[in-house]
C-alpha cells in the first residue's frame, strides 16, 4: 500500500493533507481523514482567507475520487466517502465564492449536492443550499435566494436545530430585502431571531461561525438593500462587536468594510473613512478578493463624495492593497 503526500504552503503556513492509499481496502479511518480536510482548510480561511483554497480542495477531491476507483470498501464506507466528498466540495464552493469566481462556486456546490444526495444527507444538502441562497442574494437574484432557502427549510423540517433554522431564515430574509419586500423581510428576520434562541449547546461543526453577529450582518446588508442606512449602521456595529470577540479575522475585516459602507450610506463620511482604515489594518493578514472588491468600491464612493477627506485614505489603500 502506498500513500502520496500532500504538503502545501498556503499563506506562509505549511499544510499536510492526509493521502489515501493507491490500492487495497478503504475503511472508516480513511473517511475520517478525508473529513478533516475541509476543517483544516476552513481554519486557514477563518484566520486569513485564501484565494488558493478552492483549487487545493478541488485537487484533493480528485485524489479521493481516484482512490475510490482503485480501492475496495464496504457500503458503510461508500456512504461515508460520499458525505466526506460532499463536505469538501461544499468548502471548495465557498472558497471559490469568496474569490469572486461564481461559476466555479456553483459547479462545486452542484458536485456537493450530488454527493449529499448519494449519502442521503439532508443536513448537508441544506448547508449547500444555504450557500447557494447567499450567493444568489449577493448577485442580486432575490427571488432565487428565497426559493433556494425555502427548499432547504422544507427538506429539513423536523430535523433541524434552532441554529440551522435561524441561518436559513436569514437567507430567506436577505432574498426578500434584495427584492425590496420590506414586510416579508421583517417577518423572516423576526423568525430567524426567534429560532436562534434555540441555539444548541454543541452546534454542528460547520455552523460554529454562525452567531448573533451573523444575524446582525444579514440585517445590516438587508437594511442597505431596503434604503435604511441608519438601521444598517446600528446592525453593522452590533455585528462588529460580536466578531471582534472571536478569532475570525477575515470576518472582522468584512465587518469593518460593512460598517464603512453603512456609514457612507448614512452620510457619516468621516466615520466611514475611519472604518475603512481599520479594514486596511487587517488587509495584509487576510485574503478575500470578494470583500476586498467591496472595500475598493467604498474607497471610490468616498472619493466621489468627499475627495479632500478621502484622499489620504485612498493613498493608504493604494499602498496597502497593492503591496
Amino acid at each position: 500500500m502506498h500513500r502520496r503526500r500532500f504538503v502545501l504552503n498556503l499563506t506562509g503556513t505549511l499544510l499536510a493533507l492526509p493521502a489515501l492509499p493507491e490500492s487495497g481496502r478503504l475503511g472508516m479511518a480513511d473517511v475520517d481523514r478525508v473529513r478533516t480536510v475541509a476543517v483544516r482548510l476552513h481554519q486557514l480561511d477563518d484566520s486569513h482567507g485564501g484565494a488558493e483554497l478552492s483549487a487545493v480542495a478541488g485537487h484533493y477531491i480528485q485524489h479521493v475520487e481516484e482512490a475510490a476507483r482503485r480501492c475496495t470498501y464496504s457500503d458503510r464506507v461508500q456512504t461515508g466517502l460520499y458525505k466526506a466528498l460532499g463536505e469538501v466540495a461544499t468548502s471548495a464552493g465557498w472558497f471559490a465564492f469568496d474569490t469572486g469566481n461564481q461559476r466555479t462556486a456553483r459547479r462545486w456546490w452542484d458536485t456537493g449536492l450530488r454527493y449529499a444526495m448519494l449519502a442521503q444527507d439532508k443536513a448537508l444538502q441544506a448547508r449547500i443550499w444555504s450557500s447557494m441562497s447567499h450567493q444568489a442574494a449577493v448577485l442580486g437574484h432575490g427571488g432565487e435566494a428565497v426559493a433556494i432557502a425555502r427548499a432547504a427549510l422544507a427538506e429539513t423540517r423536523g430535523r433541524r436545530d434552532g441554529q440551522l433554522s435561524a441561518l436559513l431564515h436569514t437567507r430567506v430574509a436577505r432574498g426578500h430585502a434584495v427584492q425590496g419586500e420590506s414586510g416579508r423581510y421583517g417577518q423572516s428576520m423576526l423568525r430567524a431571531e426567534q429560532e436562534f434562541e434555540r441555539h444548541p449547546e454543541e452546534p454542528q461543526r460547520w455552523l460554529r461561525f454562525f452567531n448573533s453577529g451573523e444575524i446582525s450582518s444579514a440585517a445590516a446588508l438587508s437594511a442597505l438593500d431596503l434604503g435604511r442606512p441608519d438601521n444598517a449602521v446600528k446592525a453593522s456595529r452590533e455585528a462588529l462587536a460580536v466578531v471582534q470577540a472571536t478569532p475570525l479575522r477575515r470576518n472582522e475585516f468584512a465587518a469593518h468594510v460593512r460598517l464603512g459602507r453603512s456609514l457612507a450610506a448614512a452620510d457619516e463620511l468621516d466615520e466611514a473613512i475611519a472604518s475603512g482604515d481599520k479594514a486596511l489594518d487587517l488587509l495584509p493578514g487576510v485574503s478575500s478578493p470578494r470583500i476586498s472588491a467591496v472595500l475598493r468600491q467604498l474607497r471610490n464612493d468616498l472619493l466621489d463624495r468627499c475627495s479632500t477627506r478621502a484622499a489620504d485614505f485612498s493613498a493608504r489603500y493604494e499602498a496597502v492593497a497593492t503591496s
